[in-house]
Formats: C-alpha cells, sequence, structure tokens
C-alpha cells in the first residue's frame, strides 16, 4: 500500500468556499475514481489556511490509472478550472506503509483531533528508527494513545521521514493520553533508543473537513 499526502496551502480567506464547492460536487468526482480519502483534514495548530488530505492505493501504477481517469473527467476538469487561484502553494509526497500497519484494532473513526506527526530520520538510520520503534515503542503507544491512523515511511519526494497519524476526542482527551504515555517507564526506554536517530520532528493537529465523515 502507498499513500499519497497532498497539503494545499489557500491564500487567507478562501478556504471556507473551497469547502463548500468541494462538498457541492468535485469530492463525489474525485471518490468515483479515487475511492474514499484516508483523510480530509484542514489545520487547527500549525500552518493556517492549510487543507492536508491523503489517499491510499495498492502501488503507484493503480495511482497513475486512477489519477489519470480523474484528469480527464470533464466533470473533473471544469472544476479545476473553477477553482484556479485559490492556493498559494500545493505540494505531495508518497509513503509507504511501515511494516507493522495495518495495526489490528486501529483506525477504528470516531475521532474529531488528528495529531500529524512527521519525523525525519538522519541520512541511513530510518531502517533501524522503524526497527527501534516496532520492537521498543509501539505497544506503549498504542496501548496509552490508541486510534492510530497510519504508521508509513517515505518513498517518493522527502526521504528518511516517518509519518503517523493519532485519533482523539478532543485536546483534552490528547492531553491526557499524551501525558500518561510521556510517564511511562517503557516509552522513556524507546525515547532513550530512539532520539538519536531523528534530526527533525514537526506536528500539526488537524480537524476533519466539513465533509469528511471519518
Amino acid at each position: 500500500m502507498i499513500v499519497d499526502v497532498r497539503t494545499y496551502t489557500a491564500f487567507p480567506g478562501r478556504l471556507p468556499a473551497y469547502f463548500a464547492d468541494y462538498a457541492a460536487g468535485p469530492f463525489e468526482v474525485q471518490k468515483r475514481h479515487l475511492g474514499n480519502p484516508l483523510g480530509y483534514y484542514h489545520v487547527d495548530t500549525g500552518v493556517v489556511n492549510t487543507l492536508v488530505h491523503l489517499w491510499g492505493y495498492k502501488d503507484i501504477a493503480d495511482r497513475q490509472v486512477r489519477r489519470d481517469a480523474m484528469q480527464k473527467d470533464p466533470a473533473w476538469q471544469a472544476w479545476l478550472a473553477h477553482g484556479a487561484g485559490r492556493f498559494a502553494s500545493q505540494e505531495n509526497q508518497i509513503f509507504k506503509a511501515a511494516p507493522f500497519w495495518p495495526i489490528a484494532g486501529q483506525a477504528q473513526g470516531g475521532y474529531g483531533l488528528v495529531d500529524f506527526r512527521l519525523y525525519t530520520a538522519f541520512h541511513g538510520k530510518l531502517g533501524e528508527l522503524v526497527k527501534v520503534y516496532q520492537a521498543l515503542g509501539l505497544e506503549t503507544q498504542v496501548k496509552h494513545l490508541g486510534n492510530c491512523l497510519g504508521w508509513y515511511q517515505s518513498d517518493i519526494g522527502g526521504q528518511n521521514q516517518i509519518l503517523h497519524l493519532w485519533g482523539y476526542k478532543d485536546a483534552a482527551d490528547r492531553q491526557t493520553r499524551r501525558a500518561a504515555m510521556n510517564a511511562d517507564p517503557k516509552w522513556g526506554e524507546y525515547l532513550k533508543a530512539a532520539t538519536p536517530l531523528l534530526s527533525r520532528m514537526t506536528n500539526q493537529l488537524l480537524l476533519n473537513a466539513p465533509f469528511f465523515k471519518p
């Protein structure tokens, strides 16, 4: 499985109109070709006026076939013409599933806040980082946080990166769960092993787009 993670930043004030127009028809057009998105969000804490949407595919060939068909659809072409000029920037990156993803019992939905965490490993250390997490961190993090929505590693685009997403009811739920995890000695053991492998860590808090029902 691969995931196309697309990050679009709108000019100030234009995101609400984009959501309304997209939900009125183009969302269904896109789903007809690509299937349901894994997530469709907008930023609450992070780079404001930004939306993040994730689309899953069997492989890169499947992605190409589906996106080619969508680009040829007259309804999609009309939408692209109508929506031109709304975004200051558009970026995407292809990730592949980590060896242990999907995790049994995870990604069940029922969340209102998503923690989108992108970490960069030192060059040559990504494989080691994934193994350390699987051996020392995975079980403890899932126990405390629950509702892992995805755990991926970079494939095309930025390299030496992992992306993991966690769902929460709200900010208070996130704070409670993360405090319990950080107090767990087993999590401390994982951090001791993993931190030297990391060169950069970023996160954003995301809200579901108005039309996206997880």
